[in-house]
C-alpha cells in the first residue's frame, strides 16, 4: 500500500493527517509526503516524519529492512506545480500495489484502508474501490456544524445510500453520475497502481479544482470499479479548502467549464461511446453555462453570488428539519 499526501502550507493540519495514516488498522503501507512548494512550516513537520520512521518497508512481495516507510518528496527547486503534478510525483515513486491518496488537511477513520483492500480483494477485476467522503466541520467544535455536514460520492448534499452501493460498477455508468453531478466524483479512493500508469496518471494542466475528477473519468470509461458506502475519509472544510465556495467562488464555474472541455476531447479519443454519455455531458455544459450566466447577473444586480439570505426563523426551521434526517453513524477519531 502507498499511501499519498500531497500538501502545500498546512502547518496547521498536516501532522493529523499524518497521524490518521499511523493510525491505520491495515499496517502494511508506505507514507509518500509531496511538498508543493510549501513555504510554512509543513516541509519541516514532513521532514521530520520521514527522518523519524525509519524501518521495514515493502518492495512488491518482499520486505526489506532499513528502507524509510515515510518519505519526503518535493519538485526540482521546491516549485509549486500543482496538486495533479505533485500527486504524480507521488505515483512514480510508489512501490506498493495500490495507491490511496490523501490531503494534507484531511483525516481518515483508522478502518479506511483494511475496508477497502478487503474490498479488492474480493473483486480482483475491479480498478479502484470508493466510499462518500463526509464533508467535515464538527472539528471547529462549532455547536451547529453538525447541521452543515453532509457527503459528497452520493449526490447532491444529501445524507444516505449511494444508489451503487455493494455493487461492482461497469462504465461508462459512474462515468454518467458524475456528468450529472459533481457529488457522485469519487474521492477517497484506493486504486490499483499498474491501473493509475495505463490510464496517464493526472493531467498536470489541472492545477486545482476537478484535477481528481479527470483521473476518475479515466477509470470510470474503462474499468469496473466497487463501491461502497461506510464512510472512512474526513473532508474537512475550512476557509481556504478549495471545494468551500466562499473561497472558490466564481472559480468553480470557470474550473468545471475547463474540466467539461477535457472530457469532451477525452471522448473523441476512444474508440466507442455510448449516445447516451454524450447527452450527459452536453447538459452538463449546458446547466454550467446557465450558472455562469445566473452568477453574472446576480453580481450585475450587486448582490452577493450564490447566497441567499432568509429570515431567522426560517433558517432555524430549515436546520430543525435538517437534524431530524436520518444519518449515517461516523466515529471521529
Amino acid at each position: 500500500m502507498s499511501v499519498v499526501i500531497i500538501f502545500k502550507d498546512e502547518e496547521r493540519f498536516l501532522a493529523e493527517a499524518i497521524d490518521s495514516v499511523r493510525a491505520q488498522t491495515f499496517a502494511d503501507w508506505e507514507l509518500l509526503l509531496v511538498d508543493d512548494g510549501s513555504t510554512d512550516g509543513s516541509s519541516e513537520i514532513a521532514r521530520m516524519a520521514a527522518a523519524g520512521d525509519q524501518g521495514c518497508r515493502s518492495e512488491g512481495d518482499a520486505t526489506v529492512p532499513g528502507l524509510h516507510r515515510v518519505r519526503y518528496l518535493e519538485h526540482p527547486g521546491h516549485a509549486n506545480r500543482g496538486m495533479s503534478a505533485s500527486r504524480n510525483l507521488g505515483v512514480v515513486n510508489a512501490v506498493g500495489r495500490y495507491v490511496a491518496s490523501l490531503d494534507g488537511d484531511d483525516v481518515w477513520l483508522p478502518g479506511k484502508l483494511a475496508s477497502q483492500v478487503a474490498a479488492l480483494d474480493r473483486h480482483p477485476d475491479a480498478a479502484m474501490v470508493y466510499s462518500p467522503l463526509l464533508r467535515w466541520r464538527t472539528w471547529t467544535a462549532d455547536p451547529d456544524a453538525a447541521d452543515h455536514e453532509d457527503l459528497m460520492g452520493v449526490g447532491r448534499k444529501k445524507f444516505g445510500t449511494h444508489p451503487l452501493a455493494g455493487r461492482v460498477v461497469d462504465p461508462p455508468q459512474l462515468a454518467r453520475l458524475m456528468l450529472k453531478d459533481d457529488y457522485f466524483i469519487p474521492g477517497g479512493a484506493l486504486i490499483r497502481r499498474p491501473v493509475l500508469h495505463e490510464v496517464g496518471l493526472y493531467e498536470e494542466r489541472f492545477r486545482t479544482l476537478y484535477e481528481d475528477a479527470v483521473v476518475m473519468m479515466k477509470i470510470a470509461l474503462r474499468h469496473p470499479i466497487v463501491v461502497c458506502d461506510d464512510v472512512g475519509y474526513l473532508y474537512r472544510m475550512h476557509p481556504a479548502s478549495s471545494t468551500n465556495q466562499q473561497s472558490a467562488g466564481a472559480q468553480i464555474d470557470v474550473h468545471r467549464a475547463a474540466y467539461l472541455d477535457w472530457v469532451d476531447d477525452h471522448l473523441g479519443s476512444l474508440d466507442e461511446v455510448p449516445p447516451a454519455l454524450r447527452r450527459d455531458l452536453r447538459r452538463a455544459r449546458r446547466s454550467t453555462h446557465a450558472r455562469r450566466q445566473l452568477r453574472h447577473r446576480v453580481l450585475t444586480a450587486g448582490r452577493t453570488a450564490g447566497r441567499l439570505v432568509l429570515p431567522l426563523p426560517v433558517r432555524d426551521e430549515l436546520r430543525r428539519r435538517w437534524r431530524d434526517r436520518t444519518r449515517p453513524v461516523v466515529t471521529r477519531p
